[in-house]
């Protein structure tokens, strides 16, 4: 009889349109209760638009401006050398204390974006990462040098969690991911940008000698042939400063951010603006939120400030390694580690393969190397929007081929298929990244979610900080072989394939959300400020968060 009550549960509330729709929404005009199921069925029904590409242009550009910063500074370290007469320590420097600051960004965006809201956190990225990026261009020592490239890593590490956490929270559930895919794919469109600075500036790198001091305190990209270093250090800066005057205008706040906030007036103000722009006729009128009779102790509303109301930096922390969070963080923490890794450790060691096409400059070298990347930005847009495979399995598939084919490089096999197990291990790698990218943004919880994505994007910094020492370490100690690294790596990626589908057990393709806000609230005691009466709707309708609909729901929900 519980069986079968519970099966009759189940048929009667399977669907999400049929759940979306139990909202307490009235038609002759009236107020709706603030929600983040409510605040999603309105993105829904609004739909894709000019507001999603705005978004995700504002948002790309962190992404844009950091695969530029990062292939210039490994490309000029080479002049660097010279000029300065650099040791191995200051040149390995040069390109980790990057990835250190990107570390130190990664944990301060996670208090920044959600106290003060992703829209603060990716502004201030551009503003750090254009500041010290131009400023690198009128170093005139190398301490100088490190500590700018410092705050350039921290600037992009600010806005990474953030723009992670943006894009899913304005977009219509079924793009959710291949939106997020294809801001990543402005990190290789960074790099292909810097790239051809390198081409068209400096194309061999022999150019930085001379008068270089005497060229340290004015724009040097006003004569960009003599000193070549400095220009190309100034030029990779300027898309940060271009897209940060854009995101200024045109940049909105997240509407989900907002709603765990109970700013009804924002909320309905960001999606008027979004139906307004997308050409439909939506009407949103969400009302102020009840104030809780009693308020719990850890909630500090600030009266008359944008600072989250009921945001506790340390509580959310907590909350990561308490269930049902546990074994989710520590294992996206791995899935990060790897992420960086494999992606910044190929773009450390695939330049040793081009280098072998010596009738190719530098500047053309670099460019194959960016448009390698886009084949794993194509493999996982089509991954993201397919139904029949989700994300979990999608990081598997991901991971297991990065893995095949870093065995094509090992030295018994370099000679045959090392160049083109090379490019084919780097697509895969980019697909992971991003396959990895888009489920953390949407495992975790709204109000703490830019917290989790920073605290994730900050323990894969490790991967890419120690990639470079690692293949190092062991190409000297294997006399100039790479086995040693691609073995590292090919362990490294089959321990994601096996352990994913053991250890995620929450699939969040084209599901609302809220899910991770209804599991916060129903299993680890968090309470927002939509806590009064989110069980009423669609997310908590399906009974418990341990019971969601299957995939076979899912697909069947999209093919209707």
């Amino acid at each position: 009889m519980e069986a079968d009550d519970h099966a009759d549960r189940r048929s009667s509330t399977r669907s999400l349109r049929l759940s979306f729709e139990a909202h307490e929404t009235a038609n002759d005009g009236s107020t709706e209760k603030l929600t983040s199921a409510a605040v999603q069925q309105k993105i829904d029904e609004i739909g894709f638009g000019v507001f999603q590409m705005v978004m995700l242009l504002m948002t790309g550009g962190i992404m844009f401006a950091e695969g530029a910063e990062v292939l210039v500074m490994g490309t000029i370290t080479t002049l660097l050398r010279g000029h300065w007469e650099l040791g191995p320590v200051y040149r390995g420097a040069l390109v980790s204390i990057v990835f250190v600051g990107f570390a130190f960004g990664n944990l301060l965006s996670g208090y920044i974006g959600d106290r003060y809201g992703r829209r603060v956190a990716i502004l201030l990225g551009y503003t750090l990462i254009g500041s010290f990026g131009f400023l690198t261009g009128l170093a005139f020592h190398p301490a100088v040098m490190i500590t700018l490239r410092f705050g350039v890593g921290m600037g992009c590490g600010i806005g990474f969690p953030s723009i992670y956490s943006l894009i899913p929270e304005v977009c219509p559930t079924k793009l959710r991911g291949s939106l997020s895919t294809l801001m990543i794919g402005f990190m290789p469109l960074g790099e292909l940008y810097a790239a051809l600075l390198v081409l068209l500036v400096d194309p061999e790198l022999s150019h930085s000698q001379g008068q270089c001091e005497s060229l340290a305190f004015y724009p040097n990209m006003l004569f960009p042939r003599e000193c070549t270093w400095r220009s190309m250090c100034e030029l990779s800066a300027l898309p940060a400063f271009v897209f940060l005057g854009f995101s200024f205008f045109f940049l909105y706040e997240s509407p989900h951010y907002l709603c765990s906030q109970g700013r009804s007036g924002d909320v309905n103000e960001v999606l008027r603006a979004m139906a307004r722009l997308n050409w439909k006729d939506v009407e949103v009128n969400f009302a102020e939120p009840e104030e809780s009779e009693e308020e719990p102790v850890r909630h500090t509303p600030r009266e008359g400030t944008h600072a989250a109301r009921n945001y506790n930096f340390l509580h959310s922390m907590i909350l990561l390694w308490r269930p049902p969070f546990l074994l989710t963080t520590v294992f996206m923490f791995l899935s990060h580690f790897a992420k960086d890794f494999s992606v910044f450790g190929l773009n450390y060691v695939l330049p040793q393969f081009l280098y072998t096409l010596e009738t190719l400059s530098l500047g053309v070298h670099l460019i194959i190397m960016a448009t390698v990347a886009f084949p794993g930005v194509i493999v996982a847009f089509f991954l993201t929007k397919a139904v029949f495979i989700g994300h979990i399995e999608s990081m598997q598939v991901c991971a297991a081929c990065c893995a095949f084919f870093t065995f094509g490089m090992l030295e018994d096999n370099k000679e045959m298929t090392g160049a083109p197990c090379a490019f084919m291990a780097k697509a895969a790698a980019m697909a992971y990244f991003i396959c990895t990218v888009v489920y953390t943004s949407e495992v975790f919880p709204t109000a703490m979610r830019n917290t989790a994505v920073g605290l994730c994007t900050c323990f894969g910094r490790a991967g890419s900080i120690s990639a470079p020492l690692i293949f190092e370490l062991s190409y000297e100690h294997a006399e100039g072989s790479f086995d040693i690294f691609m073995y590292f790596l090919s362990f490294l990626m089959c321990l994601i394939a096996v352990l994913a589908p053991f250890v995620l057990t929450q699939e969040t393709k084209f599901q609302p959300l809220c899910w991770a806000d209804v599991q916060a609230e129903a299993t680890a005691g968090y309470m927002t400020s939509m806590d009064s009466g989110l069980s009423q709707y669609s997310c908590y309708s399906y009974g418990t968060m341990s019971d969601p609909p299957s995939k076979a729901d899912l697909r069947a929900e999209l093919q209707q």
